[in-house]
């Protein structure tokens, strides 16, 4: 993952009060169970227009069904509060680890230009 976040020259107040949000979200709901919260695609890259979403992966231990609506639910709400799209990948970290294994694309581009949140 990227070590030089460029956060504060790529995102608007406006999505980085969404990260904040998110993150309290994230912490209040699974505490330690959040193993990784991540910024990657274009704004982790530095590419992106103004069609650009915020790509969002969070990766938690012992994820459950009920759990991972919570969470959905909550970023929905943040994400209607704002009416900025967020796009996020939830996963277990059984199921991030076998992402990686299988190189997909999608981890592979978590791990190389994410930016921990």
């Amino acid at each position: 993952m990227n070590k030089v976040s460029p956060l504060n020259s790529f995102l608007t107040n406006t999505e980085k009060m969404i990260l904040k949000e998110i993150k309290e979200v994230l912490n209040s709901l699974l505490g330690s169970r959040l193993k990784m919260f991540v910024l990657f695609g274009s704004k982790a890259r530095g590419d992106f227009n103004l069609e650009s979403d915020l790509d969002v992966a969070v990766v938690v231990r012992n994820l459950d069904r009920k759990l991972k609506h919570q969470i959905l639910d909550e970023v929905a709400e943040i994400e209607f509060k704002y009416s900025v799209p967020v796009s996020m990948l939830l996963l277990s970290e059984k199921e991030f680890n076998h992402l990686k294994q299988r190189e997909r694309r999608i981890a592979l581009d978590i791990v190389k230009d994410g930016i921990p949140l």
